[in-house]
């Protein structure tokens, strides 16, 4: 009998992969016991064993390569991962995960098929136990029926408090993504006061992909010169800031509205590209991100609002496939433009991010920055020599990759490679403009989203009791300050 006990207990055990603690062993035993009445039938067990086998694999590379379970961005990147994403996820899979994976499956199966011979025989035929399943129907049947009739606080706990039940955070990561999905098609609250005057006629912005601000020279960087083209650029600003997510899914909201993705779809935040559009300028976006199978949140709230949306190179040759589209856009006649170039910048496999030509140095992370400062450089000159008489580039990175020596490669992952790199540039005309674009402090890369809506006249909407604002950022209860006392390659 205990073998049976101990063994149903394991196989909720993936609960602990993010840490072991009072709390989280309380929720494996609180898991075990909400989901105990399915070891009563064989096809249940069954049932039970492969969903927890499954979501143990799931969780160990999650936990791996972000350091929490599975939740709703891993679906919005799998739902929107092209073949060629996948064929490069594989190519580089670490052994680790795999291992511990194999070893999960071999216990779910031994497991499995001895609890499914010995546990539906013996739980019914004990005098006790029998009706043991019985305490978790009433568990559920009391959760059903508070979150029914309770009110608005209750069910808030109960959801948050069924998310950590193992595995129905799968569940709920489904549920948020599909809320996500549906909600964005809604249409944006825009703010119903004019805009005020714009401050620039031509903003530009460079949405980068993977760059850590770790490896940029112009902060600090003390390698390979990897921002050499963009040195002595007048009118240009540099500063690091934190990337409030691991992987674009969870971080790239934060540079389009300001917000993460379920706030922005709670509040039908407007984007920066909305706000542009309402404020009369003309959106341009074009993309050389890849060409998802499915149009999604970001595809969504990169497109509402937009004149000309084009995708350009399905992540390759390399960046520079977007420069006739972006020549052609500075020479649209429209009196105000906003330019969104999204980029593939130094995603994984970083050594295809570059042309060969520019792989002047040894390490190929390094020579992907300098493609990016090279084209930086060169959208820059071109904007400049546009005639728009006020201009601004912005540019950052929604995340970074973590790299040697806290990995053998450069992949996703929990270091800080959160911190990322942003530029700002104004003309002599907008010059005034940029100590509003580059404000001391600590930042997140939320700041590019301000900073455009600033320059299109909405600063007001930036003053707004529930602006949640970029200065002084947080990563999971940790301050700008402390963020930086944590271990380089873990965050903890």
């Amino acid at each position: 009998m205990i073998g049976v006990l101990l063994a149903w207990l394991l196989l909720f055990s993936p609960r602990l992969l993010p840490g072991i603690t009072i709390k989280s062993l309380a929720w494996v035993a609180i898991s075990a016991f909400l989901f105990w009445l399915l070891a009563f039938r064989r096809w249940s067990l069954w049932l039970a064993v492969v969903v927890l086998a499954l979501a143990g694999v799931l969780d160990i590379f999650h936990v791996y390569f972000f350091g929490k379970l599975t939740d709703e961005y891993l679906l919005a990147t799998a739902l929107r991962t092209t073949p060629a994403e996948v064929a490069d996820f594989f190519s580089m899979l670490p052994l680790r995960p795999l291992l511990l994976s194999a070893l999960w499956l071999v216990w779910c199966v031994l497991s499995g098929r001895w609890l499914a011979r010995v546990a539906p025989g013996v739980l019914r035929g004990h005098r006790f136990l029998r009706w043991t399943w019985s305490a978790p129907v009433l568990a559920w049947l009391a959760l059903v029926l508070a979150n029914a009739w309770g009110s608005d606080a209750l069910r808030w706990q109960i959801h948050d408090k069924t998310y950590k039940i193992y595995p129905t955070h799968l569940a709920w990561a489904a549920w948020k993504y599909h809320l996500m999905g549906t909600a964005v098609m809604d249409p944006p609250l825009l703010p119903v006061a004019a805009a005020a005057p714009a401050q620039a006629d031509t903003v530009v912005v460079v949405l980068g992909e993977s760059a850590s601000a770790q490896r940029w020279s112009l902060l600090g960087y003390q390698g390979d010169d990897t921002n050499a083209p963009l040195r002595g650029l007048d009118g240009l600003g540099v500063s690091t800031v934190l990337a409030r997510g691991l992987n674009t899914a969870g971080a790239l909201p934060f540079v389009l509205t300001g917000q993460a993705s379920a706030d922005s779809v709670r509040h039908r935040a407007p984007s920066f590209l909305d706000l542009a559009h309402q404020a009369g300028y003309k959106v341009f976006v074009l993309s050389n991100s890849r060409n998802a199978p499915v149009a999604d949140f970001f595809d969504q709230v990169l497109s509402r609002s937009t004149a000309v949306y084009r995708k350009l190179g399905d992540g390759g040759p390399h960046d520079g496939i977007l420069t006739p589209a972006y020549e052609q856009a500075l020479a649209d006649p429209a009196p105000r433009k906003l330019i969104v170039l999204h980029t593939f910048g130094s995603h994984e496999i970083v050594q295809d991010r570059y042309p060969p030509e520019l792989a002047r140095f040894a390490d190929p992370y390094d020579n992907s920055i300098l493609y990016t400062s090279t084209l930086l450089k060169q959208w820059t000159g071109m904007l400049d020599a546009s005639g728009a008489r006020r201009s601004v580039l912005l540019y950052t990175s929604d995340h970074g990759l973590i790299m040697p020596p806290c990995s053998s490669d450069y992949r996703h992952g929990r270091s800080l490679a959160s911190l990322v790199p942003f530029l700002a540039w104004a003309n002599a005309g907008a010059r005034a403009l940029l100590p509003a674009l580059l404000p001391p402090g600590g930042h997140s890369n939320a700041l590019v989203a301000e900073g455009v809506i600033r320059a299109v006249g909405y600063g007001a909407v930036l003053q707004q009791p529930g602006w949640p604002g970029s200065a002084n950022p947080t990563f999971e209860g940790h301050s700008w300050q402390a963020l930086r006392g944590l271990d380089a390659c873990t965050l903890r």
